[in-house]
């Protein structure tokens, strides 16, 4: 792991918040009041237990697999299913059989023990305002805001009713402010009331996080803590080592990201326009990109989630032995037929897509007995290439689809040139009906195995799949129901 732990105060408060009861919800055990008193008496303890909140997004159960590559993938019809298994069950809209409802409720209570971190925070953070150095008062509790905003939109995404069809009073899920057993704080809010928060906190996330070392240093700077034993004594460098590697923390333009997400999904076009072109204008000092478009470059080089693009990012020093057992395996799920790709990709229009040309992000292999399988390689270090630590979770490309899909669809040329795309589809944007045609088989490509497929689908409430296959879909498809610890307090 990147960020480095001088201490483990951190995995003392996570294993306080752990799964050890048929009563999860309320199973935070009495000595976190015992032990809250030391893991916050000096701000490295405040760093710590945001750490270790990031160090949980990134497991398995969260965007380690389970929300990038499994759920949404699986009903967005990416993988190859497996009779009688998950993968099976999740492609056919099935959440009621155990293997869904496992793993539904695995990312529900993993999604809220990480919001009961954050909070853990933000309720100490202020009395001890005091003992912050170098910003770090509002660095972290920025941090903590934007993440707990961040994290119940996603839960609101999955769990949440069609936007479009959904009333303000319409209950939805719960938006947790406290590290809490008390069962009134576990209700589900109203929709209109978990908006109003995310965007309260969204909002404050914004003005503390004003004085974001990303907004001062560039990312290549930030990625380079090694500089500050004197490479170049010449550059400016921060002093604090916990400014460094501001993709993998939820930084000021992870805020902005976030809050055009937020407009697109609530159908505030205006907005969403106004933060994805912040984010895809943003400048260093010197007037080059904050974020780049991912290049021909990168892609034969391995790097397939495009690095310089990552707003915000998990960081996983395992995720090569953890996801090459997933994709890379005789038996699994996670495949596609060569047929399906080769439409998907429109080879025959894009035949020097960056991504998809030289078997970069599939590798067809025999397998004796069974054929010919093709095994996804976003993830995996492979052909000595780079292998991938930091798990995308928002991409300056998705900037520009919401720019596209917002009245900027000038700014999508520039996304079409990076990925070396035919130049006859810069013609074809010209209704908002062609637009989300475009952009239905953009996202597919771009965040194959990134889990944002689903919420494209969910989000303009599509009633049919036309890929790989014709598809019906209703809206039961998109709305995971609630698990059961939860069934308790509604």
């Amino acid at each position: 792991m990147r960020m480095k732990m001088k201490r483990i105060y951190y995995i003392i408060f996570i294993a306080l918040l752990s799964l050890t009861s048929c009563n999860k919800w309320l199973d935070v055990q009495p000595e976190l009041e015992i032990r809250k008193d030391a893991i916050f008496e000096n701000e490295q303890g405040f760093k710590d237990v945001l750490t270790g909140a990031y160090i949980r997004l990134a497991t398995p159960s969260l965007y380690g697999l389970n929300t990038t590559m499994v759920i949404g993938e699986l009903i967005s019809q990416h993988w190859t299913p497996l009779s009688g298994t998950l993968s099976a069950y999740l492609s056919s809209f099935d959440f009621t059989r155990t293997e869904s409802k496992n793993m539904i409720e695995v990312v529900w209570l993993q999604y809220y023990q990480t919001i009961l971190n954050i909070n853990s925070i933000l309720e100490n953070i202020e009395i001890k305002k005091d003992m912050f150095t170098n910003g770090n008062y509002d660095l972290i509790k920025g941090e903590a805001l934007g993440l707990r905003a961040f994290l119940h939109f996603e839960i609101l995404r999955y769990w949440g009713g069609v936007p479009a069809n959904t009333l303000p009073t319409d209950k939805a899920i719960p938006y947790v402010k406290n590290v809490t057993k008390d069962p009134n704080k576990l209700i589900s809010n109203t929709y209109k009331e978990v908006l109003d928060n995310i965007l309260l906190d969204l909002n404050e996330a914004e003005q503390l996080l004003s004085g974001d070392p990303v907004l001062v240093y560039s990312n290549a700077v930030l990625n380079s803590p090694a500089t500050l034993a004197g490479v170049d004594k010449t550059k400016p460098y921060p002093s604090d080592e916990y400014h460094f590697f501001r993709q993998v923390r939820f930084n000021f333009y992870a805020v902005k990201a976030t809050k055009a997400r937020f407009c697109l999904w609530t159908g505030d076009n205006t907005g969403a326009l106004e933060n994805a072109m912040s984010v895809i204008n943003a400048k260093n000092s010197d007037g080059t990109s904050k974020f780049v478009l991912g290049n021909e470059t990168a892609a034969n080089n391995g790097q397939l989630t495009f690095p310089t693009e990552h707003i915000f990012a998990v960081n996983n020093t395992l995720s090569t032995q953890t996801l090459t057992s997933v994709f890379f395996n005789n038996n699994t799920a996670y495949t596609q037929n060569a047929t399906y790709l080769n439409s998907a990709f429109e080879t025959t229009l894009h035949a020097s897509d960056i991504r998809y040309r030289n078997n970069r992000l599939w590798e067809v292999r025999v397998i004796p007995l069974a054929g010919n399988f093709n095994f996804f390689k976003k993830y995996n270090d492979t052909d000595s290439k780079t292998a991938v630590k930091d798990i995308p979770i928002i991409r300056l490309s998705e900037m520009y689809f919401i720019a596209a899909e917002c009245g900027g669809e000038a700014s999508f040329r520039d996304y079409r040139i990076a990925r070396v795309l035919d130049p006859s589809i810069d013609g074809t944007l010209t209704s908002a009906t062609a637009i989300k045609d475009r952009l239905e088989k953009e996202y597919r490509k771009e965040f194959y195995g990134e889990g944002q497929m689903f919420f494209f689908y969910k989000r303009l409430n599509y009633n049919k799949f036309t890929w790989p296959v014709v598809k019906n879909v209703t809206e039961a498809a998109y709305k995971l129901p609630l698990p059961e610890s939860q069934l308790m307090f509604e």
